[in-house]
């Protein structure tokens, strides 16, 4: 048990229709060896979780939303319900690992704001796989404000991985709920940074289910995926000019223009969907200069694995350069050859090259 000398964790679960998943979450949480305060807010499910939420009864905090909100809005109900010196959003489809709440306490340092952990991937039944980030992903440590004004982005991780102090949050909280209806950690990872210091720990604390209802998947919609993505990073990079300009300072004009991923998007988009894509002023050329560019900078001599992708799809035609595309994007979708080349290649040359 804690001490009175601990910090007190709370943690937050926000749930929508996820009943399969939602009891496995609250579970995850009461199991732990240490006393964590435990809010549930639920979004106005349309499936029985509010009678599984109520089935806790005082061992929890229910937050049962009048009207839908999203996740941003149950970021804000939850939090504006907790205590807690360390604060987790944890979602309802996802569980907390045997021991995870005395790890977490026991990495608590006050000069960190803002803690990122590794995840287990975890299938619909909940049976444990990977790390998410993989292990080769280095995450984020120190002070990254420097990276998010100039870049707009730096290596972390998503909601269930990560913690936050009560002092940091209080920062950036609450958040524009129709901005980030989705999303909601998005926000926070863009803004904390900017308030507190963030550290990264290779330990995972929590299981990342992936399963087929999941907002993260949209089965082969490519391009509807990526443009949900460019318009959460941009209002992502909008967040982070406003609170560097609350302290006074500078943001680099072309936010996400030397980020990878971002140009990813954005090339996913222009080529499945261009009729719908929203930056208009993109082409594909221009888009594979940054995308080379970008990794060059960011990776130096171990570039080049990364931009054999973007050199095929720059010399083939459109209907084969989206089959390309398709493959960098969707590990599933690639031939099996392709996957034992590029197993090959991380062997020989001791990086990440999907």
């Amino acid at each position: 048990m804690t001490t009175s000398a601990s910090p007190k964790l709370s943690v937050v679960i926000t749930n929508y229709n996820y009943a399969a998943f939602v009891a496995t979450a609250i579970d995850s949480v009461l199991s732990q060896d240490v006393e964590i305060e435990l809010v549930v807010v639920d979004d106005c499910s349309k499936d029985n979780s509010r009678e599984i939420i109520r089935s806790y009864g005082d061992r929890i905090i229910p937050v049962l939303q009048e009207v839908n909100q999203g996740h941003g809005g149950g970021f804000n109900a939850g939090y504006a319900r907790t205590t807690g010196d360390l604060v987790m959003f944890l979602d309802a489809d996802d569980f907390l690992l045997p021991g995870a709440g005395q790890t977490i306490i026991s990495n608590y340092d006050p000069k960190i704001g803002m803690y990122l952990y590794r995840m287990n991937y975890a299938d619909a039944e909940g049976t444990l796989g990977g790390l998410f980030p993989p292990p080769q992903v280095p995450l984020a440590d120190g002070d990254v404000a420097g990276q998010l004004r100039e870049m707009g982005h730096y290596s972390g991780t998503i909601t269930s991985g990560l913690v936050y102090t009560r002092t940091a949050l209080e920062q950036v909280m609450p958040m524009d709920a129709e901005t980030f209806r989705q999303g909601g950690d998005g926000y926070l990872s863009a803004t904390v940074p900017l308030h507190a210091v963030a550290k990264g720990f290779d330990q995972p604390v929590s299981a990342y289910r992936l399963h087929g209802s999941q907002h993260s998947q949209f089965a082969k919609a490519y391009a509807k995926r990526a443009r949900w993505r460019i318009g959460h990073q941009q209002a992502c990079f909008a967040c982070i000019r406003e609170h560097a300009a609350r302290q006074g300072l500078q943001t680099a004009d072309d936010l996400g223009e030397r980020d990878p991923g971002h140009l990813q998007e954005r090339l996913v988009s222009l080529l499945f969907e261009p009729e719908l894509h929203p930056v208009k002023e993109d082409t594909r050329r221009s888009l594979l200069k940054k995308l080379r560019a970008a990794n060059r900078e960011r990776f130096g001599g171990k570039a080049l694995p990364r931009n054999v992708w973007w050199i095929l799809i720059g010399i083939l035609p459109t209907g084969a350069a989206r089959t390309v595309l398709s493959w960098k994007i969707d590990v599933a979708a690639r031939p099996a050859w392709m996957n034992n080349l590029g197993r090959a290649l991380r062997k020989r040359l001791g990086i990440v090259t999907g």
